[in-house]
């Protein structure tokens, strides 16, 4: 297990739950839009192809930024010595070329693991082009359940990726005043009420009325805003604790997308998911402490 730590911390095993949830959630919308089954045509294979994409995004990351981290982040598997650089390289590269190989739809997931390098090797170093780029990786993978025939794509699919987008957009950028002491506290809040508010518009698209789904996001709307009133002042904790409530928040939209789309067996199992993969991560936080 000590030999498997610096690995699971690599690869951010909390949260690889995500990108599965995203195109389960895809699925049942189309299903609930066009009357198809959730788990047919390679429905698992295709979540599981996006955790491997994901899962290279994140490598890919920590190879590209190993200069940086050796100043700012030297408890990372790669600057700390755990992993060398050449094994991420190839572990990064294993990854995504099997996301694509063993893919359902090739071509969709190649398009995201185009856009996982670009961002990981170029996009970031820009702050809007990295956060439109991670927003738009983040809608393709919900929408992947409508990627074999595009123009089909159900509305209310086309709109809750699109509201993905503008949420993850929203907390990238967040998560570049981590290291910015002279950000103001209004903007800090306002950004992040925008992931909050986009994911109502797109749980709004997909649900006939107000009740479940709607309702029930108020409740992590509310909190929200109960914990930023709490918060004197925004420093770099305070604004990495937005972000894990605003990165874990990802997968309630998901559970809620189920939720909207009726289909409550796949809304229960990825809301039991985020409890693990909140404790998974806190756990490899821990041990990177201790």
């Amino acid at each position: 297990m000590a030999a498997l730590l610096p690995y699971l911390r690599l690869l951010r095993a909390g949260t690889l739950f995500s990108p599965a949830a995203d195109v389960i959630a895809g699925r049942c919308i189309v299903a609930h839009a066009t009357g198809l089954a959730v788990w047919s045509d390679g429905t698992a294979m295709a979540a599981l192809c996006s955790v491997l994409l994901y899962a290279g995004g994140m490598v890919c990351n920590d190879v590209a930024d190993v200069a940086e981290d050796r100043r700012r982040r030297p408890e990372r598997p790669i600057p700390s010595g755990a992993i060398a650089r050449p094994v991420a390289a190839t572990l990064a590269l294993l990854l995504l070329t099997s996301g694509v190989a063993l893919s359902p739809m090739p071509s969709h997931h190649a398009v995201i693991a185009v856009l996982v390098l670009a961002y990981d090797f170029a996009c970031k170093r820009n702050i809007f082009a990295g956060a439109l780029t991670m927003g738009i990786l983040r809608a393709l993978n919900l929408a992947t359940a409508a990627a074999p025939v595009w123009e089909s794509c159900p509305m209310p699919l086309a709109i809750a990726a699109l509201c993905y987008g503008v949420y993850i957009f929203a907390v990238t950028i967040l998560g570049t005043f981590e290291d910015d002491p002279t950000v103001r506290p209004r903007t800090v809040v306002a950004i992040q009420a925008a992931p909050m508010w986009a994911a109502l518009g797109g749980l709004l698209a997909v649900q006939d009325g107000l009740w479940p789904a709607p309702m029930l996001a108020l409740v992590p709307i509310i909190g929200l805003a109960r914990r930023n009133r709490s918060i004197q002042r925004w420093d770099t904790n305070a604004i990495r604790g937005s972000m894990g409530f605003l990165l874990l928040g990802t997968m309630v939209y998901t559970a809620l997308l189920c939720a909207a789309a009726d289909r409550w067996f796949e809304t229960t199992a990825i809301s039991c998911c985020i409890p693990l993969a909140r404790t998974v991560t806190k756990r490899l936080r821990l041990r990177v402490m201790t």
